[in-house]
């Protein structure tokens, strides 16, 4: 009978001190490691579980403790032919070959962990939110990704809207996508069975007006010295989104000091990992003056980081992001601005300024920082002054 522990190696320990969780598997005395999506410090792990005092124990003792349970199903599962396999054979078995027999809900569980560990915890907590209502309409803890078709959709859309709006919808949809993507690029999956395209349409919620006009702007702008010090202090942030070209709210309040350079702010997304170059013109350059951080371009995230206590790490930019909204909305009502502020609205506005500008819709997905990753992406140098004429076209349309 074939054993399995979970552990660590020290053939590659990351700069972070942290080492790739793997499961040991020996059979007939000689050992094959399978790997795992995560990584620890291996003073943290004992015995095969994560020891109590390390932040996230619990939820990753879950994932590995549900994988070893698969391994060991399967294992009982080939039952007295086992004697006869060697080790390369028994791991054969036990990690299957690609194509639509793995598990969606424990590969969603295991991404779920992932997030955590990266500290994407609003990533996490929507694709928790997808497979809770997934199970709900199934009923079953297991489904296979071949399970997953379009007619399985179309049924789990109707299950949704019971309850749900259509923008809802279109989120969990776009999160079993993504989930779809990742478990093909990790050759876990076949191409053949994603479920999207011509015979499945995720549906899109274009009825939602999401952009402030331009008279609501010069509002804040006039009105912002007679509110409080924090509504103030957000509607900055909510114009410093705006003047970088719609830039995501935690990738800007991640900016290091360096990132800012030679009147460019360069940094890499959180989302999709790639490099964007933005032009810091004057009325952002203002904003970002007023607000010197110390390690960070703006102070808000390190302050957060010095009076968050270790079990709440990760959590920060959410709770920023809830407090900023919350005086967003607040100080939008006390202006009379119809539409409910929150920081993407500042996204949203500057893109359809752009649009009306007369700017190409290449040129704005560029500077949004939405982009394929493609092998021709990749290859186009990309024109940056284009891109500088497009956002100077936008801050000025506001003063007009």
């Amino acid at each position: 009978m074939a054993t399995i522990k979970a552990c660590t190696k020290n053939d590659f320990v990351k700069s972070d001190g942290k080492s790739k969780i793997y499961f040991r598997i020996i059979h007939k005395k000689v050992i094959k490691y399978l790997p795992t999506d995560y990584y620890i410090e291996p003073k943290y792990l004992e015995k095969g579980k994560i020891k109590p005092n390390y932040r996230g124990h619990s939820t990753l003792n879950k994932a590995l403790a549900s994988q070893y349970q698969d391994y060991y199903d399967t294992i009982v599962d080939i039952g007295p032919e086992i004697r006869d396999m060697n080790v390369e054979q028994v791991v054969k078995r036990l990690t299957g070959e690609p194509g639509g027999g793995a598990d969606f809900v424990q590969y969603t569980r295991d991404r779920i962990v992932s997030l955590l560990l990266e500290g994407r915890i609003s990533t996490m907590e929507v694709y928790a939110a997808t497979l809770k209502i997934l199970l709900a309409m199934t009923g079953s803890e297991k489904i296979k990704f071949r399970e997953i078709t379009p007619e399985f959709l179309k049924r789990l859309e109707k299950y949704i809207l019971l309850n749900h709006s259509a923008n809802t919808l279109r989120n969990y949809m776009c999160n079993i996508r993504a989930i779809f993507n990742k478990a093909i690029a990790d050759k876990l999956v076949k191409q053949d069975l994603f479920p999207f395209g011509k015979k499945y349409k995720i549906v899109q919620d274009r009825k939602r007006v999401r952009a402030i006009d331009r008279n609501d702007l010069r509002r804040l702008l006039i009105a912002q010295p007679y509110l409080t010090p924090a509504q103030q202090r957000d509607i900055d942030i909510f114009f410093l989104i705006f003047y970088t070209g719609g830039t995501n709210f935690k990738d800007l309040l991640y900016l290091k000091k360096e990132d800012y350079y030679k009147g460019r702010i360069i940094y890499r997304r959180f989302k999709t990992g790639r490099e964007y170059s933005i032009k810091v013109f004057p009325e952002a350059a203002e904003i970002i003056k007023r607000y010197p951080g110390d390690k960070y371009l703006l102070p808000f995230i390190e302050k957060k980081l010095t009076i968050h206590p270790a079990s709440r790490r990760g959590y920060e930019i959410k709770d920023l992001l809830k407090n900023t909204n919350k005086n967003l909305r607040i100080a939008g009502e006390s202006l009379g601005v119809e539409l409910r502020l929150k920081t993407y609205i500042a996204r949203y506005s500057f893109a359809t300024m752009a649009s009306k500008a007369g700017v190409s819709k290449d040129v704005i997905a560029h500077i949004l920082g939405h982009g394929e990753d493609t092998i021709t992406d990749l290859y186009i140098d990309f024109d940056e002054d284009a891109a500088d004429t497009a956002l100077k076209k936008v801050i000025d349309a506001i003063k007009s």
